[in-house]
């Protein structure tokens, strides 16, 4: 007779104020899953949020680069991040691009169709679709896909040459709070979006915190 196993549940302390900053300022991989495992089970909006606070402040510490070498994995991580942004855009793109060619085709054949049926209007009627849209649709699929395998390709690359291990499995989210300023609009200011005036204290992300 088979006993029924008992379901193990697993409590999770409450972390006060006090104990989620030390636990931020250690800026450890353990600091880190403590947090995470707080959050998941704390249902205190507030109480959340402060910990979603030390969980960024923790993450600051222990992902920041500590030579020349880190220095430069860490801007790679944000180069990969932008080329895959970049590759889920224009995958669906494609899926736009197909969609449009399957109803452009259907429409050709309708078209001819009606150009069959109506003799005396052909000369009127056959510039009403147009071949040459087709074909600038066809190359221009021809040429993401191209670009996507390449970018495939790069990515594939760039991330052998992440030796780092803290960095191999680096959440995405985290470079979000680094404006890495390579010269272009790819990446977001987030003082462009500051509303304050004189005195701004945007940059204080942890203020109260400390």
């Amino acid at each position: 007779m088979s006993k029924k196993a008992k379901k193990e549940v697993v409590v999770v302390k409450e972390l006060s104020q006090s104990e989620l900053q030390k636990l931020a300022h250690s800026g450890t991989k353990e600091a880190i899953e403590k947090i995470e495992k707080y959050i998941k089970t704390e249902k205190d909006y507030e109480k959340r949020s402060y910990a979603e606070m030390a969980l960024e402040e923790c993450e600051m510490f222990f992902y920041q680069p500590k030579n020349e070498k880190e220095d430069e994995e860490f801007m790679l991580c944000e180069l990969i991040r932008q080329r895959e942004q970049s590759i889920d855009d224009m995958t669906m793109k494609i899926d736009g691009l197909e969609i449009r060619l399957e109803k452009s085709d259907l429409d050709g054949k309708v078209h001819a169709k009606v150009l069959a049926k109506h003799k005396n209007k052909k000369k009127d009627w056959e510039y009403n679709w147009m071949p040459d849209f087709v074909s600038f649709e066809e190359n221009e699929l021809k040429k993401i896909k191209e670009q996507i395998e390449y970018d495939e390709a790069w990515v594939a690359e760039a991330k052998k040459m992440i030796t780092t291990a803290r960095y191999k499995n680096m959440p995405t989210r985290h470079l979000g709070h680094f404006n890495f300023n390579f010269g272009g609009d790819s990446f977001d200011d987030e003082k462009d979006d500051c509303d304050c005036e004189n005195n701004c204290d945007c940059d204080d992300v942890f203020k109260g915190m400390m």
